[in-house]
């Protein structure tokens, strides 16, 4: 039992005792890893270097630790001699030293092991080299802070001196930490959860990843206690606890820290039994073949053990009953494991050598295929030292080019296969380019667009959610810290900034080559970074922290808007883009509604603003960074449907020849859509530069006009307005209602609303005045994006991206209205920018209205598709040119969309596309099957038969 010090239990045994029992289990995993490399695989890599580097990294943590339980870590001050004291305080300096060098070396040899396990993998491979760049400056920084943390530095053991808080240091790295861990986590889940394998594998395989994810459970149980002893450091009477120069000599400091060290020593412990687990397979092989592999059922070998192959040219007289071979066949590569093949389709490793693969003899007959692929045989692998081997130039289901691209990435060349198959792969690895549904988006039925709008929308009540909160606790904060008037208005034109960043560099860039589901969780991403960044900005009180953690949270929420808002626009049928978006849009609107009460009343709800109350506050948003990590997850797997290029100009063609339109028109001289893009971007600008006026400035306008009204309250009903407007607006446009009569409603309705704010006496009615501006104005984002976002065809990825900067006007008119608050002391004139702002949309859609051009490319009257216009469609449709009898073929039976084949160029887009529909399927399989020659054009003229 542990012993009783002042009504505390004495903690250093316990500290002792399991620091040393993980040290022990960490030095057998790291032993039975050398031993399997050395003595079965015959060869070491890498990142068994890398492993043996963080062995003796995390053996300084765990003597460190033990070293300073001894001397007393864990008891309270008063039972320790001075020499117990710096003895204590030494160990706890060579601990901070050595935790961040094992962390970044164990992380490394995970990551080396990915990279050389992804050489097919594009993605895999180099997100895997990103996050060691990461890892490894992040490490070194640290290591860098932890030794030169004192000044002078050995007043980290000694008195005197002033340090910086250590308790403040490890809160602050610890999103690193977690961020790391969860990349390192998830990086290979893509490949993971698509592979086919026996049970027994895929039970040893799914408990090792939960093993690895405990890495993370204990990073954050770390983190608990580091805040529990920043808690005991203010309970003791240390009120510059947050401070960077404070601390160490804090009154118990060694026994409030004890927990932190203990945690910190099993986290290092068990990430480098996870880092050897990976590859220990040939020894369980060798020792216990059971638990991976069913003696009941029969696999194709290939050698030696370990080598990453997929052959059809495996010995078949290998057994499992004799996976391994020693000797020669071993020593140039790690020679494989029974790795059974990819739904046949014969694949060699890039530079293998079949000759020593398999002894030097091969076998030419059938080869069991079982479909399955052995990731632990891929992790256990090693590619060849010197590639050799030449592609072959035939082999059944695929043509494998083996290319040398690219020098070693760690001194030794590495071989980079491309594979050209004849049939379509049936494994996609995370490649964001073929993430779309089988039907593009623009075809989607209004039933079938339904799952994928609702599944979007979680992503606007994200954004609503996460900008609450932002406003919210922006407020709090500066009454913690003490930020200025000025430094407060800065945090909120760091939104704004991300606006006008984000969307051109991130979001378009992202969206443009890799579709909407990649930029979705792109966006999710850097908000999940952002909400971690604010981690460190708290524990530090650093305004530059607060600042950067709101500017990379609103980049991925730009990032995200740049995506959703044009897949809610054209999912589905096109005549209802405004129903759809103002119906997402209300969710948002429901985000912004709820995250401010949630903060204010669970968070705030006793009025308590001190520093301790940040620790709530951060716990908050490690919760929301974590969920929307599980969120981009969830996406990955979705199917949501994609738009190509090519459907989008298809759908724009299709409308406009509904609409009698030309994509070529012009007004005045100028490109129509551009004329229309130009106005919706300064229509949005002017309507975002109100809306962030407005909320900014709320609180102040609403004590002054209401003073006895809660300011909270009022915001929420005006928030609660703003998402029931969205919705009235969706089911107006869902009848029938122009968009742009909408607009002019709501414009109008907020100028005047706006005005009585102004003007009228102080009271409630005035008061209410200003709720209703909320409502009126609610519905002309998404209705005038909407408008905007039809006929841009493949350009609307550009469109939405010039839309969503628009919303940098929230830097903008928010600061005309702050330089009239400091020069005019009439509070109510802070609403003069916005009525301008409202005034002068009130022009948009009066000229949507007053110009017939811009009327027949706007209205969704135009965009139905009439019923004997669908009939006359499927009949056409099923028509087929071709004439077998005189071996005929119309050049309109193959279009340009037809790869490898030759059609009528002189044929525009929109009337192939009223001609191919089922030729398109059709046509080149019967043609080849005539023998038909479609290489050539001249061919395709006269109808000529293919000779021989």
């Amino acid at each position: 039992m542990a012993e009783v010090q002042n009504g505390l239990a004495d903690r250093h045994t316990t500290v002792f005792v399991v620091t040393l029992v993980f040290s022990v289990f960490a030095t057998a995993f790291i032993g039975m890893r050398m031993l399997s490399k050395g003595w079965i695989v015959k060869r070491y890599t890498l990142d068994d270097w890398f492993a043996v580097a963080a062995w003796v990294f995390s053996m300084g943590v765990s003597v460190s630790v033990m070293i300073g339980a001894q001397a007393g870590l864990g008891k309270m001050d008063s039972v320790l001699s001075d020499y117990q004291s710096e003895s204590q305080k030494k160990a706890i300096y060579a601990f901070t030293i050595f935790y961040n060098l094992a962390l970044s070396t164990t992380k490394t040899a995970i990551l080396i092991l990915y990279v050389r396990m992804a050489a097919a993998h594009f993605f895999l491979r180099w997100a895997s080299i990103a996050t060691m760049a990461v890892v490894n400056m992040a490490g070194t920084a640290l290591v860098l802070v932890m030794i030169f943390r004192c000044h002078p530095v050995s007043a980290a053991y000694t008195d005197g001196g002033t340090c910086m808080n250590l308790i403040s240091i490890f809160l602050s790295s610890s999103p690193v930490n977690i961020l790391t861990d969860f990349a390192i986590l998830l990086l290979p889940l893509p490949i993971l959860t698509r592979l086919r394998m026996e049970f027994r594998q895929k039970v040893v395989l799914v408990a090792t990843f939960i093993v690895g994810g405990f890495v993370t459970v204990v990073d954050v149980v770390r983190v608990v206690y580091l805040q529990n002893a920043l808690k005991d450091e203010f309970a003791s009477g240390n009120s510059n606890a947050l401070s960077t120069t404070s601390g160490e000599s804090s009154k118990n400091y060694g026994y409030h820290i004890s927990y932190s060290l203990l945690w910190s020593s099993i986290e290092v412990s068990v990430g480098l039994m996870c880092c050897c687990v990976l590859v220990l397979k040939p020894l369980v092989l060798r020792i216990l073949p059971a638990i991976i592999k069913d003696p009941n059922r029969t696999t194709i070998t290939s050698g030696g053990l370990g080598s990453f192959t997929f052959g059809g040219r495996a010995r078949a007289e290998a057994s499992d009953e004799e996976p391994l071979r020693d000797g020669r066949e071993s020593s140039g590569a790690t020679n494989g494991t029974a790795v059974t093949g990819i739904t046949n389709q014969n694949v060699s490793h890039a530079g293998e050598d079949p000759g020593r693969v398999n002894g030097g003899s091969t076998s030419t007959g059938p080869q069991p295929w079982d479909n399955e692929l052995d990731l632990f045989a891929m992790l256990a692998s090693d590619p060849p030292a010197q590639p050799q081997m030449k592609a072959p130039k035939k082999m059944s289901g695929a043509t494998v080019k083996l290319q040398q691209k690219y020098p070693a990435l760690f001194g030794r060349h590495r071989a980079s296969a491309s594979i050209e198959a004849s049939q379509e792969p049936t494994q996609a690895f995370f490649d964001f380019v073929q993430m779309g549904g089988k039907k593009s988006l623009t075809e989607l039925s209004a039933k079938e667009a339904r799952t994928a709008v609702l599944f979007v929308s979680i992503l606007f009540f994200l954004w609503g959610f996460g900008y609450g909160l932002i406003v919210t606790l922006n407020t709090q904060v500066q009454k913690i810290h003490g930020f200025s008037r000025h430094q407060a208005f800065a945090l909120n034109c760091a939104y704004g900034l991300a606006y006008f960043i984000a969307p051109p560099l991130i979001g378009y860039w992202v969206l443009k080559k890799y579709g909407f589901k990649a930029t979705f969780i792109t966006g999710l991403t850097i908000y999940s970074i952002g909400a971690m960044a604010f981690w460190p900005s708290a524990v530090l009180g650093s305004y530059g922290g607060f600042f950067v953690s709101n500017l990379i949270i609103a980049m991925g929420l730009a990032t995200l808007e740049t995506a959703a808002n044009p897949y809610v626009a054209l999912a589905g049928p096109g005549e209802f883009s405004e129903a759809r978006l103002n119906f997402s849009q209300a969710f948002q609107a429901i985000g912004a509604f709820v995250a401010p009460i949630i903060a204010s009343k669970a968070l705030f709800g006793d009025g308590d603003v001190s520093e301790q109350r940040l620790f709530r506050v951060q716990w908050c948003y490690l919760a929301v960074a974590i969920f929307v990590l599980f969120l981009a997850i969830a996406f990955f797997y979705v199917p949501l449907a994609e738009a190509t290029d090519q459907a989008l100009d298809k759908d724009t063609e299709d409308r406009e020849m509904r609409a009698y339109l030309s994509h070529q028109g012009k007004w005045y001289g100028l490109s129509t859509r551009i004329v229309l893009l130009c106005m919706g971007v300064f229509t949005l600008w002017l309507y975002i530069g109100a809306q962030e006026s407005l909320g900014y400035f709320w609180p102040v306008l609403s004590r002054t006009i209401n003073p006895g009204f809660d300011t909270l309250w009022g915001r929420t009903i005006s928030r609660g307005g703003h998402a029931i407007g969205r919705f009235a607006a969706a089911i107006l446009c869902y009848i029938g209602v122009p968009p742009r009569f909408i607009i002019l409603f709501c414009a109008l309705g907020s100028l005047i609303t706006g005005l009585v704010s102004i003007l009228a006496p102080i009271g409630h009615g005035t008061y209410a005045s200003l709720i209703l501006i909320e409502v009126f104005e609610s519905a002309i984002f998404p209705t005038v994006f909407a408008i905007t976002s039809r006929n841009q065809g493949r350009h609307i990825k550009s469109t939405s991206a010039a839309l969503i900067m628009a919303a940098s006007a929230g830097a903008v008119w928010p600061a005309v209205a702050y330089g009239i608050r400091i020069h005019h002391m009439h509070v109510r004139h802070l609403l003069i920018p916005s009525v301008v702002a409202w005034a002068l949309i009130v022009l948009y859609p009066l000229a949507l209205s007053s110009v017939s051009q811009f009327r027949g490319w706007i209205d969704p009257k135009a965009s139905r598709i009439k019923k004997d216009e669908k009939v006359g469609q499927a009949e056409k449709g099923q028509q087929l040119e071709v004439e077998v009898g005189d071996m005929e073929i119309s050049p309109r039976s193959v279009g340009d969309d037809l790869p490898g084949l030759s059609g009528d160029r002189g044929l525009g887009g929109r009337e192939r596309a009223r001609t191919l529909n089922m030729e398109e399927v059709l046509a080149a399989p019967m043609t080849m099957g005539l023998g038909l020659n479609l290489e050539a054009e001249e061919d395709l003229q006269n109808g000529g038969q293919r000779e021989g």
